[in-house]
């Protein structure tokens, strides 16, 4: 995995890390989501119509489009549902640990990617690591619906990781990534306009702040994954791009004063190993 490609995803990684505990900070509120997805497409237009008058779009892009739109309505509404069930210290590694290792395994079969010896290691390593951090002692207390909805949003991201790979060939990263936001929002606003419609107007009034931290921070984290997916392969990238729940083990050590348990050392010491060995490989 070249160096750039390897510092751009840990540049990723932190925006997501950030966006995500944004999104717990409001309880998983599906309309600031929404609201997210709403103010990054506004701000993301300008620079896809240039893009688009420039290069053109394949039309063998829209399908990815589309795909990739299904996927990701559901990715935030599942996203959202585990927020509000489970805690940001299980929910975001079950997901991310489920994503990491159902790529890696579905990378291989689909697309072909040739996994080095170092690179498996530092997979299971990152996958593991993941997984120990979200098992911590007390977490048989989470209510099962957060665990659940976590595995959903695992399988969600590999989807949409093997969508995206594919992708990159044929769409600007730009355009995909409007695309991808816009047909997530249209999805979403049935549902958001027969059920969420008081709370919407709420997110408008009170969470704009949090709703601009959650699409600029999606998108830019995104835009930068996809820039990479051209550079390095969709398994590495994936994993990697996990530290960010290394981050916010730390984190939560450091600056909330939560337990520092042997689970959670070793689950960061196995996440670090991980991207060693990715990086050599």
């Amino acid at each position: 995995m070249v160096a750039l490609a390897f510092a751009l995803v840990i540049v990723s990684a932190v925006l997501h890390a950030l966006w995500n505990f944004t999104t717990k900070k409001v309880s998983g509120n599906l309309s600031v989501l929404y609201l997210g997805l709403a103010l990054a497409s506004v701000l993301l237009l300008p620079f896809a119509l240039v893009s688009i008058i420039g290069k053109g779009l394949v039309p063998f892009g829209y399908i990815f489009i589309i795909l990739t739109g299904v996927v990701h309505a559901f990715y935030f509404l599942f996203l959202s549902r585990a927020y509000i069930h489970g805690k940001i210290s299980v929910v975001y590694p079950m997901a991310r640990g489920c994503g990491v290792v159902g790529t890696a395994a579905v990378a291989y079969v689909v697309l072909n990617e040739s996994i080095s010896t170092a690179g498996i290691m530092g997979i299971i390593c990152t996958g593991l690591g993941i997984i120990l951090i979200g098992l911590q002692r007390g977490s048989k207390t989470e209510s099962s619906k957060g665990l659940i909805y976590a595995i959903l949003v695992g399988f969600t991201m590999v989807c949409y990781s093997i969508i995206d790979k594919m992708a990159v060939a044929y769409v600007d990263p730009v355009a995909y990534i409007l695309g991808l936001f816009l047909l997530s929002m249209f999805f979403l606003t049935p549902y958001m306009l027969i059920t969420k419609r008081k709370e919407l107007a709420e997110a408008w009034r009170r969470s704009k702040r949090y709703s601009m931290i959650i699409g600029i921070g999606s998108a830019a984290g995104y835009l930068i994954i996809l820039f990479v997916f051209r550079l390095a392969q969709v398994s590495y990238v994936v994993a990697v791009r996990e530290v960010s729940v290394a981050m916010g083990a730390v984190m939560g050590i450091v600056y909330l004063g939560e337990a520092r348990t042997k689970r959670k050392v070793i689950g960061i010491v196995l996440i670090v190993s991980g991207l060693f060995l990715i990086r050599l490989a």
